[in-house]
């Protein structure tokens, strides 16, 4: 056919030529095409299915569980979780707070029955209860006898951080353990009688700061705890707890806070915003240690607002592994995050690993820890990992390992599986979360930090912050709801009008709805025009006319 058109064209012989001809060429082309039609190829938009719902559940199943029976498992007789899988048969005792949080966890999503979780933790609150205790305080390790493991060359010392974790943890059983059984109630009944017993005001020395250490044999305070590190959690339970026992918020202005200098001058890096703390953010434990019960969605200040804070922080320690870190420690979109760990370069030693301080060694805790923040970078590290043998251990995830030598540390660090357990579960259910921030006496040292009990956020899509590097906000369906959910936040409600379109500026989604005052989440699926893998404009038009818009990446 299309030769024919083509000689006809070209023939300066041809009948055709001419009006007369034209008119003849046109009825012979519509006879050909009646005779030889062409069916149109219709383009096939592959839908990206690798994030898929029931994908992802299954492997966060797995491997949530894995790293969970680290502090079942694998845990000491006493029922607390061991330090380490080098240290033999010494109990720490804030990563066991961590392990009675994620306990809690294994209970809900029946990896262990609730008489086994009980049993285990009567066998914990036993233990602390005839520990050595200084002023309240548990110290940082102990032998099986309950006797304090030495702390450097110190041995008879109170730790008030790692009294902390586990206090918290403590709190968060208290509001679990809730039934009628003789043990549940002993549970509970020593859960009182630590909170009671611990001397928060003796480490505020003279009331300038809470200190870390107490070195009986010396009668000293040492170490001031102050912001912005993993402490904030210390604070909180030292000023809602009960008289006279507490804190008054001086200790804590002048302490944690510093009288203002827990501010961070610089305040943006990488087109990030970050308030508080040092330049970079420092090791991802900061976000992850005191925010494992406390909900930084429901905290905010006079200083910042703190899911804001912990977002960035993550945002930050992620952009520069995968952007901007030597090309050499070859770090990417599936290996990212710094914290804390053993490994390195021999002797493997261990370190607060952060952008400032990196030497190409990786973590699994600092980016699956970071869930509740970053649920779709974390996922593409929890699917690398799941694949990657070099970074398995005997319970869930290696400590550490390096992409660029393909070494890993096989230890494990129970303060580092506890995140991984506990905030993948913040993520998912928020259950941790619910637990110790219903608890009253928290939310009275809260009230007296000055967190408000509604943070203000500004209007619009106030938990997405984009990736500078892309202007994108990448967009996750939720593994166990299995649809998208964008948070926004009204200050006046309304109908609320909800526009998405695609790339070439096509509206293929317009619904409007009334919302209330304050935060909502807009949910949606996949449609055979909502696709994965496609950027899109969501735009959000408010009772009163105004218009908030965010460019997003569908995963």
């Amino acid at each position: 056919m299309k030769r024919l058109i083509i000689n006809i064209r070209t023939n300066l012989n041809s009948p055709f030529r001419g009006l007369g001809g034209r008119i003849v060429m046109l009825v012979v082309l519509m006879l050909f095409s009646c005779k030889d039609s062409v069916v149109p190829t219709i383009p096939v938009v592959k839908n990206d299915e690798t994030y898929a719902p029931e994908k992802v559940k299954a492997v966060m199943d797995e491997w949530q569980r894995k790293n969970f029976n680290f502090f079942v498992a694998g845990a000491s007789p006493t029922g607390l979780a061991l330090e380490g899988n080098d240290r033999g048969d010494v109990v720490t005792i804030g990563g066991s707070g961590f392990g009675v949080m994620a306990i809690i966890v294994g209970t809900e999503r029946a990896w262990i029955t609730r008489e086994q979780s009980t049993t285990q933790m009567q066998k914990i609150v036993r233990f602390l209860g005839k520990a050595e205790r200084f002023k309240g305080a548990w110290s940082h390790w102990y032998n099986p006898d309950g006797t304090a493991h030495p702390f450097g060359d110190q041995v008879k010392t109170g730790d008030l951080i790692e009294t902390a974790f586990m206090m918290a943890g403590l709190l968060a059983a208290g509001e679990y353990y809730t039934g009628t059984t003789s043990v549940e109630k002993e549970i509970r009944d020593s859960v009182s009688s630590f909170w009671k017993t611990i001397d928060w005001k003796f480490y505020s020395g003279n009331g300038d700061a809470l200190n870390w250490l107490y070195y009986s044999q010396e009668n000293r305070l040492t170490m001031h705890i102050k912001g912005w590190n993993e402490g904030l959690i210390s604070y909180i339970l030292a000023l809602g707890a009960p008289e006279p026992m507490n804190i008054s918020y001086d200790v804590y202005n002048n302490g944690w806070l510093s009288g203002g200098g827990i501010i961070n001058r610089t305040g943006k890096f990488y087109g990030y915003d970050l308030v508080l703390g040092e330049n970079y953010g420092g090791p991802m434990f900061f976000a992850h240690y005191s925010f494992m019960g406390l909900n930084p969605n429901l905290m905010e200040d006079n200083y910042t607002n703190y899911w804001q804070q912990n977002v960035s922080h993550t945002m930050i320690n992620r952009h520069y592994c995968v952007y901007a870190a030597p090309k050499d420690f070859k770090y990417s979109e599936t290996d990212w995050g710094l914290t804390a760990c053993y490994g390195g370069r021999p002797p493997w030693g261990y370190s607060a690993r952060s952008p400032l301080n990196d030497d190409g060694v990786i973590a699994p805790t600092a980016a699956l820890g970071s869930y509740p923040y970053t649920p779709f970078y974390s996922t593409q590290v929890l699917i690398h990992l799941a694949e990657y043998s070099l970074a398995h251990g005997t319970y869930g995830f290696a400590d550490a390992y390096s992409p660029e030598t393909s070494t890993s540390e096989k230890k494990h660090l129970a303060i580092d599986q506890g995140p991984i357990v506990v905030m993948m579960e913040n993520y998912r259910s928020g259950l941790i979360w619910n637990l110790l921030m219903k608890n009253a006496d928290i939310q009275k040292g809260l009230a007296l930090a000055g967190m408000k009990a509604k943070p203000n956020f500004k209007e619009g899509f106030h938990k997405a912050i984009s990736n500078t590097y892309t202007n994108e906000y990448d967009m996750m369906r939720h593994p166990d709801r299995g649809s998208f959910e964008l948070d926004y936040f009204l200050t006046i409600g309304g109908n609320t009008r909800f526009i998405i379109k695609n790339a070439s500026e096509k509206i293929i989604k317009d619904t409007t709805f009334n919302a209330p005052t304050g935060e909502n989440i807009f949910k949606f699926k996949n449609t055979t025009t909502i696709l994965n893998g496609k950027q899109y404009t969501m735009t959000m038009t408010t009772s009163s006319n105004k218009d908030y818009s965010l460019v997003v990446r569908l995963r």
